[in-house]
């Protein structure tokens, strides 16, 4: 006949054991329950974990695209409201020229308008989207636009007193802006004004944008243009439109003089408003493209999200009931733990 030592020490180390065990069977089964997924991926996939960690990846890239865009769009709309409002204003002072060319309203008029114009297309020129100047091209933390009415005299208002004094010998607000014939002032208007507004006056006075415009990624495979920049062909237009209308002695010009001025703003300002809405359409179709390409990477990303959760998921019943099982066994082991702590021979000696 064979016997086994026995003793409640011995019986007290193997259910410690057990408890550590189902401790830590408990603690996997929790996470298991709350996350949805396996507690260790590496363990329970084995040599199909690489193709989770790859969905993963490619999961992560979709997000980082999707959020990308969604700031995209937000720049865009803030863009296009601008270019709204620089629009609608130019619309309105050409009804001006065309009234003033006509006699329906006075010099002073066309000034003080063309003035508060100028100074609301700095403003609009100079808005900024998230931190970033939106007319700025690239240059995105640098103000593009220079104020024409700074204090002191800024460049761009101080070269064009200087083209103005060069060319008729006196300034602005010289009342012998009178004697200015129409002749000269048309020679004015197409060889000396043209020069303030294009390079390289136009970037030493007037901007600091850069000519490259914002690019962003809005697909895996696709990269555009996604802003504008103060530079265009349509900004300086609108901005000459304004400024010849404002600072070339308007008030004191006789008839011929005045008509040549207002027929020249007039032409700049219709420009403007083509380039302005040509850039607005381009503008629309990068929102739309940005749109159908967030909808088509979120269907992407969300059949993704299902392959992953086809390999790492759990049953959340099976985890909830293995979590209520381990802790039941845990809660029997403690008490099987404590009452053979308790047992001692002395109690049972009389």
């Amino acid at each position: 006949m064979k016997t086994s030592f026995i003793s409640n020490y011995s019986l007290s180390a193997t259910l410690r054991n057990s408890v550590a065990k189902a401790r830590d069977n408990l603690a996997d089964a929790t996470k298991e329950a709350t996350t949805m997924r396996h507690a260790d991926i590496g363990l329970t996939l084995g040599g199909s974990t690489g193709k989770t960690v790859g969905l993963r990846d490619q999961q992560n890239r979709l997000n980082g695209i999707i959020d990308t865009n969604a700031l995209v769009s937000s720049r865009l709309e803030v863009t296009q409201k601008a270019l709204d409002g620089l629009r609608d204003t130019a619309e309105k002072f050409l009804a001006t020229l065309i009234g003033v060319r006509d006699g329906d309203k006075g010099a002073d008029a066309l000034k003080s308008e063309a003035k508060n114009n100028l100074q609301a297309t700095t403003a609009a020129l100079n808005s900024s989207a998230s931190g970033q100047f939106i007319f700025a091209g690239i240059n995105t933390q640098q103000q593009p636009m220079t104020d024409y009415f700074g204090t002191p005299p800024s460049g761009n208002k101080t070269a064009l007193d200087a083209a103005f004094l060069a060319h008729f010998t006196i300034t602005q607000n010289d009342p012998a802006v009178a004697n200015i014939t129409q002749a000269a002032m048309e020679d004015f208007l197409q060889n000396v004004l043209p020069t303030q507004f294009a390079d390289p006056a136009w970037g030493a006075n007037w901007s600091s944008a850069f000519d490259q415009n914002m690019t962003s990624r809005i697909s895996l495979s696709e990269v555009v243009d996604v802003s504008t920049n103060a530079n265009t062909q349509a900004m300086r237009d609108l901005t000459m439109a304004y400024t010849l209308a404002y600072d070339l002695g308007t008030e004191n010009l006789n008839t011929n003089a005045f008509r040549a001025v207002v027929d020249a703003s007039i032409d700049s300002i219709n420009k403007a408003i083509l380039g302005i809405t040509a850039t607005q359409a381009q503008l629309g179709s990068v929102e739309e493209r940005v749109r159908v390409s967030s909808e088509r990477l979120t269907i992407q990303r969300d059949i993704m999200i299902k392959q992953i959760k086809a390999f790492e998921g759990v049953d959340p019943y099976e985890a909830n009931v293995r979590v209520t099982d381990l802790t039941t066994q845990l809660d029997t082991a403690y008490a099987l733990t404590v009452r053979i702590q308790q047992l001692n021979i002395l109690k049972f000696m009389s």
